[in-house]
């Protein structure tokens, strides 16, 4: 079996809680485009009056110093975020995968742009309220996605389904615009293709003729369940459905055999060391599955990995005991390294403990989201490093941050497991603590022209800008989509009404007929 040689760090957390949490909340039933358009009126945005305030300047005080502003300013300030990373994209980037920041015009895949910040972002601007920056966005869509599905550059099978089908889909069920919908339909069926194998499937996909390419992660295709089982109730096709679940039965089967303890490798073979068994693949097309009212596989391979994780992946600080996720070698040793990425794991573990999970993931959640907060509040900038080390034997510090790790490129995960947390809790202290996020991405890495940077030096007191070229999509598709919903009502897009997937596109949850 091969795999990673420097680290069995992977989680089977990262396929099957994804799979557990999302099969559980995308519950089967047909889907009802009009009723949910109702739905989506009373869900997504309070009818009233946004109060007029100016973007935020740079002069804003950090930590104890952050003004206290209502959760509706914070709330506001959010949008008017969007409206300038919005602003950059639209008027130097518009219809490229991504604005550079440094020549502030379009990049993207050479031979394959896909549009990604646009595509990304829709349904961003449709839930905060930004309707006519929706408009343009989709009559680009609508006139010029499909011509660039026919471009012959192999792409991401797993990127290309978080964002580009994930976005589609998401913005057909809020508008209703049948386009995005046809649009997600071509794209979901030249992707199908490259995970319709008889191994474990490849990285990349050719979109004209279905050929693949590329070692991939295991958490790349196991984390596409929800966009692909989303289409099939949408377009009525069986096969989106049973291609994603025979993949799952494959690793499933790989898991019980090889890995038992439920922490995996980051990647393994493509090809199954025992074809013979791999063959006999258990095809359950179980509808129930998405009830979340039964037993099913997803929920067992989710308590197996909880469960892996907390035997084999938690150490503790010395100095004051914060709680990470370390890496796991080869030869069993842990090494105390977290990356910023670990941070999604707090809200999905709450997630699990919303639908039923013991309260002993909900502790681990708090604790793990509290070692995420000090990652950036230890942080002279308070932008948290891409990568922490952690003093298990020196009680000088808690995280030590390498030169070659302190930079931020906007990302998600804290805030995500932030607005969760505050969901479920009612706890202050987590809107408190988006806030001097908030502020800090204003501080540090706002653009004059539009647009924000990603940044360097985080443990400075101001972060060095234009770190990286690109203003990553999931800015705008997930870090200030999170950051809005930590500020709103609950009933803005209700957990238990919505349910997001791997790049924060809201799913309507599909309830028994």
């Amino acid at each position: 079996m091969g795999f990673n040689p420097r680290s069995l760090f992977q989680w089977l957390l990262v396929l099957s809680a994804a799979c557990f949490v999302l099969n559980l909340l995308l519950l089967s039933g047909s889907h009802d485009i009009a009723a949910q358009a109702e739905r989506n009126t009373l869900y997504l945005r309070h009818n009233v009056e946004r109060a007029s305030i100016q973007p935020a300047t740079t002069s804003r005080a950090v930590a104890a110093n952050t003004t206290r502003l209502s959760h509706e300013q914070r709330r506001d300030q959010v949008v008017d975020m969007m409206r300038w990373a919005w602003k950059g994209y639209e008027e130097h980037a518009f219809g490229f995968d991504a604005l550079d920041v440094n020549r502030m015009e379009g990049t993207g895949l050479p031979g394959h742009d896909m549009a990604i910040s646009l595509i990304d972002s829709l349904d961003t601007l449709y839930i905060m309220g930004l309707h006519e920056e929706f408009e343009r966005a989709v009559e680009w869509t609508e006139a010029n996605l499909a011509a660039r599905f026919n471009e012959r550059r192999p792409i991401s099978i797993f990127e290309t389904t978080i964002r580009i089908l994930g976005g589609l889909l998401s913005a057909y069920n809020l508008s209703g615009r049948q386009t995005l919908l046809t649009l997600a339909d071509d794209l979901g069926a030249r992707l199908l293709r490259g995970l319709q194998t008889d191994t474990l499937p490849l990285s990349l996909v050719d979109l004209i003729d279905g050929t693949t390419s590329e070692r991939s992660f295991i958490a790349e295709f196991t984390t596409v369940q929800l966009e692909f089982k989303y289409l099939s109730i949408l377009t009525k096709e069986p096969s989106y459905y049973d291609t994603v679940e025979d993949v799952m039965d494959k690793v499933a089967e790989l898991i019980e055999r090889d890995y038992p303890a439920g922490v995996v490798p980051v990647q393994v073979d493509s090809v199954l060391p025992r074809p013979d068994q791999a063959g006999s693949g258990r095809r359950q097309l179980l509808r129930w599955i998405f009830s979340g009212k039964k037993e099913t596989k997803y929920k067992t391979m989710y308590v197996t990995a909880v469960q892996g994780m907390m035997d084999k992946l938690v150490g503790r600080t010395k100095k004051s005991g914060l709680l990470f996720l370390g890496e796991l070698e080869v030869d069993g040793t842990l090494t105390p390294k977290m990356d910023h990425l670990v941070c999604f794991i707090p809200g999905m573990l709450a997630l699990g403990y919303m639908n039923g999970m013991p309260k002993s993931h909900m502790d681990l959640a708090q604790d793990l989201l509290e070692t995420c907060w000090q990652m950036y509040d230890q942080m002279e900038s308070k932008l948290a490093p891409e990568i922490a080390y952690f003093n298990t034997e020196s009680s000088a510090s808690d995280i030590r941050v390498s030169s070659n790790d302190a930079f931020n490129i906007l990302r998600p995960e804290t805030v995500e497991s932030l607005m969760i947390m505050y969901r479920l809790t009612k706890d202050e202290k987590y809107r408190d603590r988006g806030a001097v996020i908030l502020d800090a991405f204003e501080r540090n890495c706002k653009l004059p022209e539009g647009g924000y940077s990603s940044v360097g030096l985080v443990d400075s007191p101001t972060a060095a800008k234009y770190f990286r070229p690109e203003m990553e999509s999931f800015f705008m598709a997930e870090t200030l989509k999170y950051l809005y919903l930590l500020f709103s009502d609950d009933a803005v897009v209700p957990l238990d009404t919505f349910v997001f997937n791997t790049e924060a596109h809201p799913f309507p949850i599909q309830h028994p007929q």
